[in-house]
C-alpha cells in the first residue's frame, strides 16, 4: 500500500470568540484577562529574585523570592503568550510572612507552545493590609533547545535549521520565500509579519514540538509539516516532498491572514483545497484515491468535509477531493469569485451564507454541482443535516500503513 497524507491535527486557534463557552469556564477557574494592577513592586516590597527556566515540551519553571514591610499573605503567577489577552493564572502554595520563597513548575504537553514563542509573565503579591503589588512583566523566548539552530533570513521567512546541509537549507528558504510571495500576490494579502520555519532532520527530532493525538495515531503517522501557530511552520526537511509541503503549509498561513476574524475559521474543504492547489499538480496518491472514489460513487459529502474524523483510510481522498472542489470553483466561476468568498469569511460569515452571497447557492447544491462535474448523480438526502463543528489545525503528513 502506498503512503497517505493525513488530515490536519489540532493547533492553537488565533481567535477566542469561537470558544466563548470554554473560555468563560476557564476564566472562572484558571485564566484572567487584562493588564497587571497599577501598583508596581517597590515601596513595601523588595524582589530579591525573580527567575524562570524551561525544559522544551516538558515544563516551565519559576522561582520568586521577596521581602516586605507588610506580611505577604498570597501570591499569584500570571503567564501567557506575548501580545495575547488571555493569560494563565496560578496560585502556588506560599507560607505567609515578611519574607517568602515560591517555586512553581508548570507541566507542558508536546506542542503546547510553538518553538520561538515569546512568553510573558508577572507575579502578584497580596499583602496583609489589602494591597496587591505586581512585579514588572518579563518576557522570554521559548524554543526547542534540543537542537543547535542556525538561522537564514529571507525576504519573508526566517528559516531555522541544524546539521551540515546548508545547501538544502538555502533551497528550502528560497522555495518558502517564493511560495509566500506567490500566495500573497494570488490571494491579494500582504504578509506584514515574518514567517518562522523550523526545519527538522527527523520525525524523532520534531515529535516534541508536535501536538499528540494518540499514541496509536502518532505511531502510524509521519508528519511532513504543520503550521503550529499563525506565523510558525515546522518542516521535515529530509523528506523528498519538503518543497511541496512548504508551499502547502505556507498557504494555510497566508490564507489564515487573509480570513482572520473573531468568529469562524474556514471550512476544512476550502482551507485544504487551497493549500493543495498551491502545491501545484495533484500528487498521484490523492489523484488515485479520488478517481477510485468517483468510480465507486464513494466520494465524501462536502458538508462532512467542513471538519473531519481523522480516519487514515480517508486521508488521501480528503485531500484529493478538496483540491478538486477548489479547482471546480476556480475553473467555473473564476478567481475573483473565490476572492469574494474569502472576503465573506473574513467578515465571519458561515459557509452556507458565504456561498449563497457569492455564488447564489448553498453547500448541498455545491456538492451536487461538483458531483455533476465529475460525472456523478446528485446525492440522495433523507433530511436536513447540521454542519459539524470546525476544529482548528493544519498538518500535512503521510500515514504509515500496515504494508509499510
Amino acid at each position: 500500500m502506498s503512503p497517505q497524507r493525513t488530515l490536519p491535527g489540532w493547533s492553537p486557534s488565533r481567535t477566542v470568540a469561537r470558544l466563548a463557552l470554554a473560555v468563560v469556564m476557564l476564566l472562572a477557574t484558571l485564566w484572567t484577562v487584562g493588564a497587571p494592577a497599577p501598583v508596581a513592586a517597590g515601596g513595601p516590597v523588595e524582589i530579591v529574585a525573580d527567575e524562570h527556566a524551561y525544559a522544551f515540551s516538558e515544563s516551565l519553571d519559576w522561582n520568586l523570592v521577596a521581602r516586605s514591610e507588610v506580611p505577604i499573605t498570597g501570591v499569584i503567577l500570571f503567564y501567557g503568550r506575548e501580545g495575547y489577552p488571555l493569560v494563565r493564572r496560578i496560585y502556588p502554595d506560599v507560607v505567609p510572612g515578611m519574607a517568602i520563597e515560591v517555586a512553581h513548575t508548570e507541566r507542558l504537553e508536546a506542542g503546547q507552545f510553538a518553538p520561538g514563542t515569546t512568553l510573558r509573565y508577572w507575579w502578584r503579591l497580596e499583602l496583609g493590609d489589602g494591597r496587591q503589588v505586581d512585579t514588572e512583566p518579563q518576557t522570554f523566548e521559548y524554543t526547542d533547545t534540543n537542537q543547535s539552530w542556525q538561522q537564514l533570513a529571507g525576504t519573508h521567512v526566517d528559516l531555522y535549521w541544524y546539521g551540515r546541509d546548508a545547501a538544502r537549507a538555502r533551497d528550502i528558504l528560497t522555495a518558502a520565500d517564493e511560495a509566500v510571495e506567490r500566495l500573497g500576490d494570488e490571494m491579494g494579502v500582504p504578509i506584514e509579519r515574518r514567517v518562522r520555519v523550523y526545519v527538522y532532520n527527523s520525525q524523532r527530532d520534531m515529535r516534541p514540538a508536535l501536538s499528540s493525538r494518540s499514541e496509536s495515531y502518532d505511531d502510524r503517522v509521519l508528519t511532513l509539516g504543520v503550521a503550529v501557530d499563525e506565523y510558525t511552520l515546522l518542516l521535515l526537511g529530509t523528506h523528498r516532498d519538503v518543497l511541496r509541503t512548504a508551499a502547502h503549509e505556507l498557504s494555510h498561513i497566508v490564507v489564515g491572514i487573509a480570513t482572520d476574524n473573531p468568529y469562524t475559521d474556514l471550512p476544512r474543504w476550502l482551507d485544504e483545497g487551497l493549500a493543495m492547489y498551491a502545491e501545484g499538480e495533484l500528487p498521484d496518491d490523492n489523484r488515485d484515491a479520488l478517481e477510485n472514489a468517483i468510480a465507486a460513487d464513494r466520494v465524501l459529502s462536502i458538508r462532512s468535509m467542513t471538519s473531519y474524523s481523522g480516519q487514515a483510510s480517508e486521508v488521501d481522498l480528503f485531500y484529493g477531493q478538496a483540491h478538486s472542489i477548489v479547482s471546480y470553483l476556480l475553473d467555473t466561476f473564476g478567481r475573483a469569485k473565490l476572492h469574494e468568498l474569502l472576503d465573506a469569511f473574513t467578515e465571519g460569515m458561515r459557509q452556507e451564507d458565504a456561498l449563497l452571497r457569492v455564488y447564489g447557492f448553498g453547500l448541498d447544491e455545491l456538492d451536487d454541482r461538483w458531483r455533476a462535474s465529475v460525472g456523478l448523480e446528485p446525492r440522495q438526502r433523507s433530511g436536513v443535516l447540521s454542519a459539524p463543528t470546525v476544529v482548528r489545525g493544519r498538518v500535512a503528513a503521510v500515514a504509515l500503513t500496515a504494508g509499510g
